[in-house]
């Protein structure tokens, strides 16, 4: 246990570390206290997280999210709540509608994965213009705005995926690519460095690219529907972690595990699940634990008046059978 909460016992030590030289102490403000001094810590802070959709990836982002707060609350002396809100699949509206709910409401941050962070970029600026914190997940900051994002480079992710089917294909064969949300930068930037890397071996040939809109389920339709079209098929490429998960149970469905072939992406318990039976060996992981504890950490520190980095690089993690041989684990 100590070992796990180690990140965020030390990052509490630096935020103490940090008001202390602000001047400021805990002590110094009161529960009903509505605006704050720059460096003082109230007693409690509420901080709301809108992921893209209602799905596991993005709830072991919102569980780190919660470790954090409660092991930074315990040492900052007050009380973190993550107030998580999702629509139950990727639509913008939705998204929109949840994000200026939760302006309304008045929170002290905001952590979001936008599903189209350009379109919601006047929605992100009100709410910073309100005095409301804002750290983007997985999406990246646009250019020229000094919005603080957390997560790794997607396209060198994307890349190194990519390389590593390629491998497992001796550089030749047929493959269909199963995109996440069309808007969602991290999917897009997969799906660009997929088409990079394979447009320099001509023995690969793209023969299908659909979307799967970060859903299990639509994944799993969409891969058994290539499948069935494809009965020559070599490998798939997968670009959000719905997609590897949605491809295993239609390869296993079809009886084609091991003769098409792909590399994950990210850790889900499900695709761990499917490692350990052999579906596949390997997956590139975002780092959603990593990135949840930093939402929090984030949002605080800017709370604080703590200036927080443009952009947390947490790079990323090779999930590997060898790891879940003795069943899931945490991830990264």
């Amino acid at each position: 246990m100590k070992k796990k909460l180690g990140f965020v016992v030390l990052l509490a030590l630096v935020l103490v570390l940090s008001v202390s030289l602000l001047g400021c102490s805990k002590k110094d403000t009161t529960a009903t206290t509505a605006t704050k001094t720059e460096g003082s810590v109230k007693s409690e802070y509420r901080f709301v997280m809108i992921p893209i959709l209602a799905q596991s990836w993005f709830d072991i982002v919102y569980n780190a999210s919660v470790e954090a707060a409660e092991v930074l609350g315990q040492q900052m002396g007050t009380k973190i709540t993550i107030d998580y809100q999702a629509s139950p699949e990727a639509d913008l509206v939705a998204q929109n509608e949840l994000l200026e709910r939760a302006i309304a409401t008045k929170p002290d941050g905001i952590a979001i994965d936008c599903i189209d962070v350009e379109a919601q970029l006047p929605i992100l600026r009100d709410a910073i213009n309100r005095g409301i914190p804002v750290v983007l997940y997985a999406s990246v900051s646009p250019e020229g705005e000094m919005i603080p994002y957390i997560g790794n480079d997607f396209y060198e992710q994307g890349a190194f995926a990519a390389k590593e089917l390629l491998k497992r294909l001796n550089n030749k064969g047929k493959v269909a690519i199963i995109h996440g949300v069309p808007t969602n930068q991290p999917h897009a930037e997969r799906y660009q460095a997929y088409l990079d890397v394979f447009a320099e071996y001509p023995g690969i040939e793209i023969v299908a690219t659909v979307f799967d809109y970060d859903d299990i389920e639509n994944a799993q339709k969409e891969a058994a529907a290539i499948l069935s079209a494809h009965p020559d098929l070599d490998g798939f490429a997968v670009c959000d972690a719905a997609g590897p998960v949605g491809v295993g149970i239609a390869l296993k469905e079809a009886g084609r595990v091991g003769r098409v072939k792909y590399v994950g992406i990210d850790d889900l318990p499900q695709l761990q699940v499917l490692m350990q039976e052999g579906v596949l060996d390997l997956s590139v992981a975002t780092r959603p634990n990593n990135i949840g504890k930093w939402c929090t950490t984030s949002l605080l520190m800017t709370n604080l008046g703590i200036e927080p980095v443009i952009w947390y690089d947490t790079k990323f993690g090779l999930l590997t059978p060898d790891m879940v041989k003795d069943g899931v684990i945490k991830g990264f």
